[in-house]
């Protein structure tokens, strides 16, 4: 294991304990030999893998290929069943969160009006837990940048090291001039920076032990760092969900009056509060891809 890279997933129970519902976070999935067989209620593929809180997925004739980290799984719907096909089970039922009741978070968000066809019309959109160092680097390249791109140029650094994305300390390596020939262009030097303190320091496994606000605050010391990209972290990577990342989606969507990002960000914060960041994912896939922007 690389220096300052906290062991991504933790089990929870053994796997006999987990072939029938789960009685953690009361989501129907069971585990089987390379194979996660889930409720198709309890996770929508479509709105989890595409409301942007991941970038290294493809669409397939059935259903996705989503990569993180080393490993790959392929999923898709089977009837009233969804099948994660992966030699790295423990690592995929970690990283959909399906130990976390989805259900729960919808029940506490439905008491909000203007959330009704939203919630409606997203179904069980889960918010997946990844690798901290994966999820920095990912969203440092998707500043000012679309999602096709984003992905492209994070498949070019992961074909660079055998279509894994790579350790702090492998990326810390790779010359800032090659990173640009990626695509990496302004954020090149931010990327080679943020490497190098994540290779030579414990900062990564600081923030998993720290509080929300001084994780974020180390976060912000990280090149090309803000607030909306330590929020995202914070969000997609350290399970903080009662941050609410402003982006140009929800400032467009959910600003009130002459409001800042920061004044719209702490006020949406206040009001959907455990499950802001849950509120803003749903947000985001309702008005950035299901309605295509119509407003």
């Amino acid at each position: 294991m690389s220096k300052g890279q906290k062991p991504f997933f933790q089990l929870v129970g053994n796997k006999s304990a987990r072939n029938s519902l789960n009685q953690k976070g009361n989501t129907m999935y069971k585990t089987e030999a390379n194979r996660i067989i889930v409720d198709v209620a309890d996770i929508d593929i479509k709105a989890t893998i595409e409301c942007g809180q991941i970038f290294r997925y493809e669409k397939t004739a059935d259903g996705y290929t989503v990569k993180s980290g080393p490993h790959s799984c392929d999923i898709c719907t089977l009837g009233d069943t969804v099948v994660i096909t992966t030699t790295a089970v423990d690592y995929f039922v970690n990283f959909f969160n399906l130990d976390r009741d989805v259900m729960r978070a919808k029940r506490e968000l439905s008491r909000f009006p203007e959330l009704a066809d939203v919630l409606e019309a997203c179904g069980a959109l889960r918010i997946l837990h990844q690798p901290l160092f994966e999820t920095i680097i990912s969203f440092i390249i998707s500043a000012n940048n679309n999602i096709p791109r984003i992905k492209t140029i994070i498949g070019r650094i992961c074909a660079e090291f055998g279509d894994v994305f790579p350790s702090p300390e492998q990326l810390s390596e790779l010359p800032c001039r090659r990173l640009d020939a990626l695509g990496c262009g302004y954020r090149s030097q931010y990327i080679s920076d943020t490497a190098k303190i994540c290779a030579e320091t414990d900062i990564l496994n600081r923030m998993y032990a720290a509080n929300t606000a001084d994780a974020q605050k180390m976060l912000k010391t990280l090149p090309g760092v803000g607030q909306k990209i330590a929020d995202c972290v914070s969000l997609f990577a350290l399970g903080r969900l009662e941050v609410f990342p402003i982006d140009t989606w929800m400032f467009k969507t959910q600003r009130v009056g002459m409001e800042t990002e920061s004044q719209s960000r702490t006020r949406l914060m206040e009001k959907y509060g455990a499950y802001a960041g849950y509120a803003q994912q749903l947000l985001f896939y309702y008005y950035a891809i299901l309605r295509k922007g119509q407003i």
